[in-house]
């Protein structure tokens, strides 16, 4: 890492750890879902309202994410966010009746992303440089990543101690407990280490030091061509992010997989998370952040050919495991230049809250009805062929997508030619 970004280093761990973690908390009854049901009392349809509760909250908060990004201080908002976020936590270790546990998750969908997301997000973007977004964007969510995977890691093993030698109860306490605890102790850290970066014009400043939001700005970000762009980059890429999961049920129903071979090619994803990202970042600012999204369609739209074409046969599955993790990799390499691409867009930091309000209403408007999609695609085709449908469908996008990122080199040619000057300039420093 360069300059600006190696001395914020331990400023983004903790981001990056608090982005991972923050989303334990209203997720990880997922993983927990029979003891989570039996604790509190749920049917199933009440175990899936929560999620919709929480699911609806986050769409909201998308809306009013980057107003609150940009009027209030980044880090009173990563701040009060995990500690809010931890304080429900410790709520469930009441085991409250139901409609107070779908108070608690609609809550964290404003916790987790109104006041934090954007807010996050421009956080990553001060730690670097404009030529070193590409490797903010990379380490953040690599970081991410890596923090998954030791996380369920560590989480799986004290809830398996609990449940040993006292009860699944307790061992769910102990989880709801330690989740807590970190989101705490990860708000108190962000607290002390991260430093808000000088404000330019996006917002003025009222006399209680919040900044009254300027939404001049966010008319003139509304008629700039590549905030749209922008929107469809993150839209066809996180299409498959929010997608992938169907990979796990095509490799049973097409090649006879096991059940632990289809779990394992599950898993597989988050370790493929870390490469697509760090090397995303580290590529992204040696090439070009868009270059490297280019490439990361090419990759992607290759691995969902292969998923297509490849016949569904047992001997063929380590040239299944190949494509699918080609896809896995590139689809995490695209995640994480979703933001830094916009150095290229020439917006400035201060005004990022504003500029991401459009990129995630419609960018993460996907998980709304790719679900739906995908269903009435396996309901109307059925078996085999309503999975290759549907991944089609998401070639499509794939496609799009890159012809997106050659629109948006054109329109940022200027601008482009400046990073890659600033570039040059940094390594005959580096020499000299």
């Amino acid at each position: 890492m360069e300059a600006k970004l190696k001395k914020n280093t331990a400023t983004l761990v903790i981001l990056a750890v608090s982005g991972a973690l923050i989303y334990a908390l209203p997720y990880f009854r997922n993983y927990y879902y029979d003891v989570f049901l039996d604790a509190f009392h749920l049917t199933n349809t009440q175990m899936g309202t929560l999620g919709s509760a929480y699911g609806v909250c986050c769409l909201i908060s998308y809306i009013f994410g980057g107003f609150c990004a940009d009027r209030w201080k980044t880090k009173y908002l990563l701040t009060i966010s995990l500690v809010a976020t931890g304080l429900l936590g410790f709520t469930l270790l009441l085991y409250p009746p139901y409609p107070v546990l779908l108070l608690i998750h609609a809550a964290w969908g404003i916790t987790s992303i109104m006041t934090f997301w954007g807010a996050l997000v421009k956080a990553v973007r001060s730690l670097g440089s404009e030529n070193e977004q590409g490797k903010a964007f990379g380490f953040f969510e690599g970081g991410r990543g890596v923090t998954n995977i030791i996380q369920s890691a560590v989480i799986l093993g004290i809830f398996a101690f609990f449940a040993k030698h006292m009860s699944d109860k307790m061992a769910l306490s102990a989880v709801i407990t330690v989740y807590s605890v970190i989101c705490l102790l990860l708000g108190f850290m962000i607290m002390m280490l991260y430093k808000d970066p000088d404000q330019g014009t996006v917002a003025s400043e009222d006399k209680d030091g919040s900044k009254s939001f300027d939404w001049a700005v966010l008319w003139k970000v509304l008629k700039m061509p590549t905030t749209w762009l922008a929107t469809i980059l993150i839209f066809t890429s996180y299409a498959m992010i929010i997608s992938y999961y169907y990979i796990t049920p095509y490799a049973t129903a097409a090649f006879g997989a096991s059940t632990l071979i289809a779990a394992a090619l599950g898993y597989f994803s988050q370790y493929c998370r870390p490469i697509g990202s760090f090397s995303a970042g580290i590529i992204g600012d040696r090439i070009g952040v868009s270059n490297m999204v280019l490439i990361g369609y090419i990759l992607l739209a290759l691995g969902l050919v292969g998923l297509i074409l490849l016949p569904g046969k047992a001997s063929f599955i380590l040239m299944l495991l190949i494509f699918i993790g080609i896809i896995y990799t590139s689809m995490y390499a695209l995640q994480a230049m979703h933001f830094a691409i916009l150095v290229e867009g020439d917006y400035p930091v201060e005004s990022t809250g504003t500029v991401s309000m459009p990129l995630m209403i419609i960018g993460y408007s996907g998980e709304i009805f790719m679900p739906i999609i995908a269903g009435a695609c396996l309901d109307y085709w059925g078996g085999t062929a309503g999975y290759k449908v549907f991944f089609g469908i998401l070639l499509g996008l794939a496609i799009i997508g890159f012809v997106t990122v050659v629109i948006w080199q054109r329109v940022t040619k200027e601008k482009r030619k400046e990073i890659a000057l600033q570039r040059k300039l940094a390594k005959e420093q580096v020499l000299t």
